[in-house]
């Protein structure tokens, strides 16, 4: 019995495509590694300013509105 054995087309350009993906993953995990920091330096700024007490603000008495007088 004959195998069925087919040449695997490998197109010319292969290297250089894979070269480009390998690029793309790297520059990718770069990208997704500075949103990581990014968001950490966005959450600590967060809970720093909630750490930090607000000061009060004065209310004001109400305003007698005059047709509140009758």
């Amino acid at each position: 019995m004959a195998k069925n054995t087919a040449a695997k087309f490998v197109r010319p350009d292969a290297d250089a495509r894979q070269a480009e993906a390998a690029k793309t993953t790297r520059l990718r995990s770069l990208r997704l590694a500075k949103e990581a920091e990014d968001a950490a330096k966005a959450a600590a700024a967060k809970l720093e300013a909630a750490a930090k007490p607000r000061p009060r603000a004065r209310t004001s008495p109400r305003p007698i509105s005059p047709d509140a007088t009758t």
